[in-house]
């Protein structure tokens, strides 16, 4: 692999390119490449088995058996008939085992893709519920395969066992053929490869390349009109107020009501958004749930009727209006809102 295909490399096509996502440490290196050490501190951890081969340092596509003659004293031997390779004397390190962290890699990508954690063991090869999305809890699937037919067979499970919509994420979509995406139709369920949607950062940081509210806007619950109108307006109305209240000067109630339940952004894209630290926004949701009554993460569903009412309020006729009456209904406007 040279320089410019090294810097090239996918950290999410390396996933799909290890079967079982074990091996020794030269095989993620090459694989991974220019990610090694971010995706190695983020997401691998060592095993406390020893590899039983090792692939070729010459690059002749063999790979050599592991004989261990003691603890350090290990070698890779040749298996090409006749042996074409000289032996490899090989540290302990160099045999250790690395694989994939399921559960780190969960936490992460829920995190960027605005999921609630809600991890559930599936009894199919590589493939796990890693949390849900919405207040309809529709279940978010992490499935990473070898090829398409094993792809195509843990998909077959799903739709199978779950019978209903689901988002199912894999690290590409090059195993994703016309017969997985007509199953995947047939339940109106949704496919996301994390090479489109997932940014891989320093440190292993991951973000989201669009506001998880438009990524998966589709899959939320759609209440009735009125409920959701009457709904959405008491919200809006309660935040108005509690803002018009507290007057902060960062990361204001109503801007972090607006970029995580209107807009669907993460707590961290959030956070950047307001140049502030994440705990703050994490205090501003606190009171969100405390005064609302509910979780803030709920009130996306709504986020169509909040851009209606704002559109509402900023209306050339709107303007002529008295703007908290039209919003509150009858009563004073509080102090900061005049």
């Amino acid at each position: 692999m040279n320089a410019e295909d090294n810097h090239r490399v996918s950290p999410w096509s390396a996933l799909e390119s290890i079967p079982g996502q074990r091996a020794v440490t030269s095989l993620w290196l090459a694989r991974l490449g220019n990610w090694y050490e971010d995706f190695r501190d983020g997401f691998l951890q060592p095993t406390a088995g020893v590899a039983q081969s090792f692939p070729c340092p010459a690059d002749c596509g063999c790979w050599h058996e592991v004989v261990c003659h003691g603890p350090e004293d290990i070698v890779g031997a040749c298996r090409c008939d006749p042996a074409r390779c000289d032996p490899l004397a090989l540290a302990p390190d160099e045999v250790r085992l690395w694989e994939l962290s399921w559960p780190r890699l969960a936490h992460e990508l829920c995190g960027a893709l605005g999921l609630d954690v809600r991890p559930v063991e599936l009894p199919l090869y590589n493939t796990r519920q890693i949390g849900s999305w919405s207040a309809a809890a529709v279940p978010a699937i992490l499935t990473i395969q070898h090829d398409a037919g094993q792809f195509r067979q843990a998909l077959e499970g799903l739709v199978a066992r779950l019978r209903q919509p689901f988002i199912l994420l894999a690290p590409t979509a090059q195993h994703l053929g016309a017969t997985s995406q007509e199953m995947l139709a047939g339940v109106k369920a949704g496919f996301f490869g994390l090479d489109s949607h997932v940014r891989f950062g320093a440190g292993g940081r991951l973000q989201s390349v669009r506001a998880p509210g438009e990524l998966f806007g589709r899959f939320a619950p759609e209440p009735s009109e009125a409920l959701e109108e009457g709904a959405a307006r008491r919200a809006f109305a309660l935040v108005r107020a509690l803002d018009a209240e507290q007057r902060a000067r960062k990361a204001s109630l109503y801007t972090v009501f607006r970029l995580y339940c209107v807009e669907g952004l993460t707590v961290e894209q959030v956070a950047r958004q307001c140049r502030c630290a994440r705990s703050l926004v994490f205090l501003r949701l606190r009171a969100l749930r405390r005064k609302l009554g509910t979780e803030p993460r709920h009130l996306r569903q709504y986020s169509g009727c909040f851009e209606r009412i704002e559109e509402s309020l900023t209306d050339t006729r709107a303007r002529r209006v008295y703007r908290p009456g039209a919003v509150y209904g009858e009563g004073a406007p509080a102090e900061g809102e005049r």
